[in-house]
């Protein structure tokens, strides 16, 4: 990955480490620490990378944060996909934010030129819960 990010948070080393799409992560922290963000980018990173879509599957625990994940990814597409307004442009300020327009940008190129047309075909998204 590219992006060089400031550590703006005491775990930034290790998140960006699980966004390398070479190695395989267990994502394991409490409620409202950005675990539903980090998953959303290391399953846009993965897309940018494969031929189908179907080739990546994330599993939760609940259809929740299931759906939760897919909104996001979906979301992150469909405003990188529009201009950026003047609301956009503050939000792009959080580098968060700044990474996750990177990631979707390089997916819709992806996408394009692969044909999946992801936003017109959301369920090609394999996001699952353990039971399901």
């Amino acid at each position: 990955m590219n992006t060089v990010l400031q550590l703006e948070i005491p775990d930034q080393a290790e998140r960006l480490q699980a966004l390398d799409p070479q190695h395989s992560f267990i994502i394991q922290a409490p409620a409202g620490s950005g675990k539903t963000g980090l998953l959303t980018q290391r399953f846009l990173v993965l897309l940018a990378t494969v031929e189908e879509p179907e080739e990546i599957v994330a599993i939760t625990f609940t259809r929740k944060a299931a759906s939760e994940m897919k909104h996001r990814i979906l979301q992150a597409l469909r405003d990188a996909a529009g201009d950026i307004n003047s609301d956009a442009e503050s939000v792009l300020n959080d580098a968060y934010q700044r990474q996750l327009r990177e990631l979707a940008n390089r997916v819709l190129a992806h996408d394009q030129a692969q044909g999946w047309q992801l936003l017109q075909n959301p369920s090609r998204l394999r996001i699952q819960t353990i039971d399901s």
